[in-house]
């Protein structure tokens, strides 16, 4: 084995150990929370050498745990990765949203808490868990982020254009089964205990209540699904209808049975909800009086102590997801019956979300096809129901909702002789009937990847295998617009080779299964670019080593890769050699030219015709202490010093200390944490530096003054009054 193979089998076990040791063993100064946008995930996995923790989905970001390598790796890369915590976790986090019953701006007056990130829709603040009571005991929604890492699947999906043009009569024939008498009993029977809060005395007896309803539908299997929480035993309430083909793969309908009220001891909850908790509860009513014989198994919910942060659904959920169940879709209903619009107003919203785009066409499909109702798309709210602890999950979800938001919203008026029961019925209507076609649908492929073959023509999509027990084919799509294909082909193999495109261009590549009926699951879709120039080497970092360098990349997945350059320049960024003599084909290099310094190394990607990539970054190694670099007769060691003047108006001066070479930042915060200027954020030597902050632009207050390198951090405040 060679020096370097020895070395790298070292290097990458030290890797490997860092991703599955708890996560206690990051401290906060070794971990960050950021930032970054959804899209550049993959980039970012493709680019960093150390781990990326993914805590929470929003609809176009992550939030992201990672060590200062990791951030400026991604920094490096061009992708717009924002810290917004740099000494995460020492309070709790939440996702603060409002209801559109609560029209008014989000305050945080008199409340201890730091707003991280702001958005029309929600907030990220940093509390302590009192905090977030007070916020929804004034009408907000909270959802805490909790210190557990989640799944992250960036795949698109698409509802095929040509499987949903026309009526199923055995649909048709089911679901007119649905009874507003039915709905209205239901609803009647929640509402009478009055109030269903978390922390009220009945709430087993609403469980046990709602048991008996699916034991009398005839079910068998109905579950109390206890969780803890807050010092409390709470119970959800799951009846199973057992699949016949796949019973392994499951499709879920739920709502919360628990209710909330201005006046907690009179929240009888009728729209909020029992009307979603009876959506499933009817939907299971009827498939039980047609002696329906699902393919897939089905289940039925009522989730406890929502309106407490979706702590039923939560719990659920992440449960189902560490047990890795095969959960195809979730249709969350939370209040479903209210119209308070013309009778003529037969709007309906479907709140969805990313990855899941394919479940929102089809509900409205249904709505469409079965109901009077009019799909009306929404992102509101996403943060305020059990549908967003099942997408934080990465399963597929959908949220249906009332167009017009109930004016008796979490109030004692909250009574079933307020709602309008045919509305409620064509609600569940729509939703049974998605259901229904759900389980008659092909599976959908998983694993799609899709690589760049490097010849700027082609690119190669390949997929996993799927049960699918009368599978016929793969439908392959391609396009150039998300889920807008200019052709498709069959295939019966699990990869095929798109050629003839034009390089530069991006591809969206969707691939579903075609059974032998002739029905079409969901596409599954990525999309890349065909380049004829390999792509750049990423994630590069470099260590002392023996009186030398250890340089470390990402592997590059283009197909026909033969092997990397490496260059190095010695006291300049010009003046570059190339090391070796043919393409390198590993991925660590060891340097071992002895004591000159500093040490400046990039590296580029050769494909098997010669082509070679542009750049990659350029790294930097000096000496831990430099020869002749010496202060009062001692080494640079990393300092912050104050900035002088203080207070100031306009301009002042900050100092600083570097010990090492390598990528620094200075940057000046507000007093609510926001970004107002970068003085730094480039490569420096070891050394003393002045900066100086023109602050004219800029109003009377106190900030703050950060300076990062990739292995420390150190804030001081200061105070401009003008």
């Amino acid at each position: 084995m060679t020096t370097n193979s020895i070395i790298k089998k070292f290097f990458g076990m030290v890797l490997f150990t860092s991703a599955i040791l708890p996560l206690q063993v990051f401290s906060q100064m070794e971990e960050v929370l950021m930032r970054l946008p959804a899209d550049q995930y993959a980039k970012a996995n493709r680019t960093v050498i150390s781990v990326l923790r993914v805590y929470h989905r929003f609809d176009d970001f992550l939030l992201v745990g990672a060590d200062h390598k990791a951030f400026s790796q991604c920094s490096r890369a061009g992708l717009a990765v924002r810290i917004i915590d740099d000494r995460p976790w020492s309070k709790s986090y939440a996702v603060v949203g409002t209801h559109p019953s609560n029209q008014r701006e989000r305050s945080y007056n008199g409340l201890d808490c730091r707003i991280l990130f702001s958005s029309p829709d929600y907030d990220i603040i940093k509390a302590e868990p009192h905090v977030f009571e007070r916020l929804r005991e004034s009408g907000f929604t909270c959802f805490e982020i909790e210190r557990k890492e989640i799944p992250v699947d960036t795949h698109a999906t698409h509802l095929p254009l040509d499987t949903f043009d026309m009526t199923n009569d055995f649909i048709s024939d089911v679901i007119a089964n649905v009874d507003t008498a039915s709905v209205r009993s239901y609803i009647q029977g929640h509402q009478i205990f009055g109030t269903r809060y978390w922390n009220n005395a009945n709430r087993d007896s609403v469980s046990r209540w709602l048991r008996g309803n699916f034991l009398q539908m005839g079910f068998t299997d109905v579950v109390l699904d206890s969780f803890q929480f807050s010092g409390t035993w709470q119970q959800n309430v799951i009846a199973t209808l057992p699949g016949t083909i796949t019973p392994t793969s499951e499709l879920l309908v739920g709502g919360h049975h628990d209710s909330y009220s201005s006046n907690v001891n009179q929240a009888p909850g009728a729209d909020d909800n029992a009307s979603g908790t009876v959506a499933g509860l009817e939907m299971a009513r009827v498939l039980k009086l047609v002696n329906y014989q699902p393919a897939l198994t089905m289940r039925f919910a009522g989730w406890a102590a929502e309106e407490a942060g979706l702590r039923g659904s939560a719990s659920y959920a992440q449960r189902a997801r560490a047990a890795n169940r095969d959960i195809k879709s979730y249709q969350n209903y939370d209040m479903i019956a209210n119209r308070y619009q013309a009778p003529t107003d037969n709007r309906a919203n479907i709140v969805w979300y990313t990855t899941s785009e394919a479940q929102r066409d089809l509900h409205a499909a249904m709505m469409q096809t079965y109901t009077p109702l009019i799909p009306v798309y929404s992102t509101s709210s996403r943060s305020g129901s059990d549908s967003y602890s099942f997408w934080q999950q990465n399963y597929r979800t959908l949220f249906g909702q009332e167009k017009n938001f109930s004016p008796y919203y979490h109030s004692p008026n909250d009574l079933l002789q307020f709602l309008d029961m045919t509305y409620c019925a064509n609600m569940i209507k729509a939703g049974l009937a998605m259901l229904l076609t759900l389980d008659m649908l092909p599976a959908s492929v998983v694993g799609l990847q899709v690589r760049d073959c490097g010849d700027g023509a082609s690119l190669y999509a390949s997929w996993d295998s799927v049960q699918v027990h009368d599978w016929y084919r793969y439908k392959v799509y391609i396009g150039t617009s998300p889920g807008v294909y200019t052709s498709n082909s069959l295939s019966a193999t699990r990869s095929t080779i798109l050629s003839g495109l034009s390089a530069g261009t991006r591809y969206y590549i969707g691939v579903s299964i075609v059974d032998l009926a002739g029905r079409e699951g969901f596409i599954t879709e990525l999309s890349e670019v065909p380049k004829t120039i390999p792509q750049e080497p990423t994630g590069v970092w470099i260590e002392n080593y023996a009186h030398g360098a250890m340089i470390t990349w990402r592997e590059n997945l283009e197909m026909d890769l033969h092997g990397y350059n490496i260059y190095r320049s010695i006291d300049s960024m010009s003046n570059f050699l190339r090391l070796n003599t043919l393409p390198f084909p590993d991925t660590l290099w060891v340097d071992t030219l002895g004591t000159a310094w500093p040490r400046f190394y990039f590296l580029t990607a050769v494909d098997s015709t010669g082509n070679e990539s542009a750049h990659s970054d350029t790294v930097v190694l000096g000496p831990v202490v430099s020869v002749g670099q010496q202060r009062n007769g001692g080494a640079f060691t990393f300092r912050l010093s104050q900035n002088y003047p203080n207070p100031f108006n306009p301009m002042t001066t900050i100092g600083f200390e570097l010990d090492i070479s390598g990528l620094v930042s200075l940057k000046v915060f507000d007093i609510l944490g926001r970004e107002v200027a970068t003085l730094v954020n480039e490569e420096r030597l070891p050394g003393r530096y002045d900066v100086v902050w023109d602050a004219s632009q800029k109003t009377s207050g106190v900030y703050f003054f950060t300076l990062r390198t990739e292995r420390k951090i150190e804030t001081k405040r200061m105070l401009l009054i003008k």
